[in-house]
């Protein structure tokens, strides 16, 4: 049951661990081109992008791959509603990105930057919608080259262009190399795409608690920090932050490839309970092995990325590999609630999460920097984990 998810995996984390190489050159390349404040500014303005991507995405990519692995043959037709769908939303998170950036003071003097990192919402959308696709075809394997020619395009781009790089000129590279891989994606899966705006409202009723979770979860996760970072410290520190965050957000990846690889099993087993343990207790074989190997690793993680201006960031990247043991179990817990139709309990772990955060970054960020902010990430994943945990044992009761 578990080889071809397990093969999928392997799969991706081969092509994540590609993925983290050219990452390494490309940061690298950043960092140094563009300095830790301006290094900072992207970090800011990708960090808000990502919670309107949440907003444009509304939790149709899970649901999407659950109802097509459950009723196969709909999975044309739900394809198409749900691409329409995320069109909708995709102009919704446009619409209220415009208004964050010209009424957010962090982007006085990057507003056009901002605004071409907006339009990625769009192209981010399509991308979605191809993931739900490779998803329920168990073609992840396929997913993972679109995913790889994304950052490799965007390196090749930046490496290409000789001139002073300046954080405009990233943010269009960044779209272009975005609408390339779409390219591959599109070559690979060979679908056609056609939207459908018939059943808007049947699939934001079957959304909703998942899609504000999503929000609500990439606030906590990547805004909050960011922005409050950026109000009581300054764009040094964003960058400081945001190249440890990156690391960390790499290393909890593979958690949500082999998540999402057996989530069409977790949807349609009958021996749901069986995989769920079998997955936990994989993870968290892995994760013992790993996590001390990763903390020594630090240090040198950092220097390359980010060189010696970077510093700051080895101790909350060693924080941050302590809360990826309940990001990864996290990941289980989340994805076998939704295959159990339990988004609403989700979205209630996320509620609370989120207040919990705002409240300890709001308290902890100005006595502590952004090492406090590293800690209250930890103590956050550690309240989804319980959370998450009670409530799927009360899902099995």
């Amino acid at each position: 049951m578990l080889r071809k998810p397990i093969w999928n995996t392997a799969v991706q984390v081969f092509g994540k661990i590609l993925m983290i190489l050219i990452s390494l050159v490309t940061t690298a390349v950043l960092t140094r081109r563009l300095g830790s404040d301006v290094y900072g500014a992207f970090v800011l303005t990708t960090s808000v992008f990502l919670l309107l991507d949440a907003l444009a995405d509304f939790g149709s990519r899970a649901i999407g791959v659950r109802e097509a692995s459950k009723y196969p043959d709909k999975k044309e037709e739900i394809f198409e509603e749900l691409a329409g769908l995320r069109l909708l939303m995709a102009n919704v998170g446009f619409a209220i990105g415009l208004v964050i950036i010209f009424s957010f003071k962090g982007f006085e003097g990057i507003k056009i930057e901002a605004l071409i990192s907006l339009l990625m919402i769009f192209f981010t959308s399509v991308a979605g919608t191809l993931e739900m696709i490779f998803q329920t075809k168990m073609r992840l394997d396929l997913k993972t080259i679109m995913d790889v020619s994304f950052p490799l395009l965007f390196l090749i781009i930046i490496l290409l262009f000789r001139f002073n790089l300046t954080l405009i000129w990233v943010m269009i590279f960044y779209l272009l190399a975005r609408i390339l891989s779409l390219m591959v994606g599109q070559k690979l899966i060979k679908w056609q795409m056609r939207f459908k705006i018939s059943k808007v409202v049947f699939w934001l009723k079957e959304l909703w608690p998942m899609g504000l979770y999503l929000i609500i979860f990439t606030s906590y996760d990547r805004a909050v920090d960011s922005m409050m970072i950026s109000h009581f410290l300054g764009l040094k520190e964003v960058a400081w932050y945001g190249l440890s965050y990156k690391i960390y957000n790499s290393l909890v990846q593979p958690a949500y490839f082999f998540v999402a690889s057996i989530f069409p099993l977790l949807s349609a087993s009958l021996e749901r309970k069986k995989l769920f343990f079998r997955s936990l207790i994989f993870i968290l074989g892995v994760l013992i092995i790993v996590s001390p190997v990763l903390s020594i690793l630090a240090p040198w993680m950092i220097g390359v990325l980010g060189g010696n201006d970077f510093d700051p960031a080895v101790m909350v990247l060693r924080i941050l590999i302590f809360a990826m043991i309940f990001a990864y179990v996290n990941h289980l817990f989340g994805f076998t609630l939704i295959a159990k139709r339990g988004q609403k309990s989700i979205l209630l772990v996320g509620i609370v999460c989120l207040f919990f955060n705002v409240l300890a970054n709001f308290v902890v960020i100005p006595r502590y920097g952004i090492v406090g902010a590293a800690l209250v990430t930890v103590y956050t994943e550690m309240l989804g984990s319980l959370l998450l945990g009670f409530s799927l044992w009360r899902k099995e009761k």
